[in-house]
């Protein structure tokens, strides 16, 4: 078997994207190909980053690679534009295999809005050994000038050095098993840069012990910064209602509209955690979308 992974040639774009269209189960691929062709704005950039698995020489599967990725954060590959040979699907898995192994990454990501069900679970059962998880992303965006009244505040306490072993032992209490030192570290740049000073410990008062956590991440500063909610749980004994998850989010909150009144808080959260997602709506975050992928992160 003479197997060959290899970048497209600019004038094999259309090709490409007929390909990718008519996987995804698109009427008309050739046509919707060429109207797309015409409005690239760059379509040598766009072949140089679409990739082609060759058997014999022939195009047996196709990705197009985005990285995913700020400065000093977690650095995420996409795959789009799939597509595979009828009587080819382990080509796919292979070319993503090659893929990965060539682009340093801490997570990947696959989206499957554009299949029906049936391919949706083909292309998860497909990529499933390289440790993608099928999952329903749902975004959520809140806006700090409207945070609701406080109530019984809790004591955040935020990141040291010094506190890394309190902290990574809260995480565990909290989700119920440890995290990898690949998952730590990915958790605290999987926004951006990490920000000591927005991964919070949630104590009742100082001379108690942690009752919670939140992590948060964020390049900007200022009256109307952007920051992105990473992560937040309670102590497994607490799990039993909503009240204090709402309490340390609450918290929360206040201590970024402080600093940034104007700003905003996103998050994105898998569709299996319905209690957070349904306790944010009901402080008044927003659902932007519900994005359905494959996934891969550190364990």
């Amino acid at each position: 078997m003479s197997l060959v992974v290899r970048r497209l040639a600019s004038d094999e774009v259309a090709w490409f994207i007929r390909e990718a269209l008519s996987f995804a189960g698109h009427a008309d691929p050739g046509g919707l190909a060429l109207r797309l062709q015409r409005r690239l704005k760059d379509p040598a950039q766009d072949a140089d980053a679409s990739f082609v698995l060759l058997d014999a020489g022939r195009a047996t599967a196709g990705a197009h690679v985005r990285v995913v990725s700020r400065p000093d954060a977690a650095r995420v590959v996409s795959f789009g534009s799939v597509w595979h040979a009828p009587e080819a699907p382990e080509a796919l898995a292979l070319l993503v295999a090659e893929l990965l192994r060539r682009e340093p990454h801490e997570g990947a990501q696959l989206p499957l809005h554009l299949f029906a069900e049936e391919r949706c679970a083909a292309l998860a059962a497909l990529l499933a050994p390289l440790g993608f998880e099928r999952q329903v992303v749902t975004r959520l965006r809140f806006e700090l000038s409207e945070v609701p009244p406080l109530g019984a505040p809790l004591v955040l306490e935020a990141y040291h050095q010094e506190d890394e072993r309190a902290f990574r032992e809260l995480y565990r209490r909290c989700e119920g098993s440890a995290a990898s030192d690949a998952r730590w570290a990915y958790l605290k740049r999987r926004s951006g840069p990490f920000r000591p000073d927005l991964w919070f410990m949630a104590r009742e008062t100082l001379d108690q012990g942690p009752v919670g956590y939140a992590f948060c991440g964020g390049a900007a500063r200022g009256v109307d910064a952007a920051y992105h909610l990473d992560g937040a749980g309670v102590l497994q004994a607490l799990r039993h209602d909503s009240e204090m998850l709402r309490r340390v989010l609450l918290s929360l909150l206040h201590e970024l509209s402080g600093a940034s009144p104007l700003g905003t808080v996103e998050t994105a959260l898998l569709a299996d955690d319905p209690k957070l997602i349904d306790i944010l709506a009901s402080l008044g975050f927003e659902v932007l979308e519900r994005l359905p992928l494959l996934a891969k992160a550190p364990a």
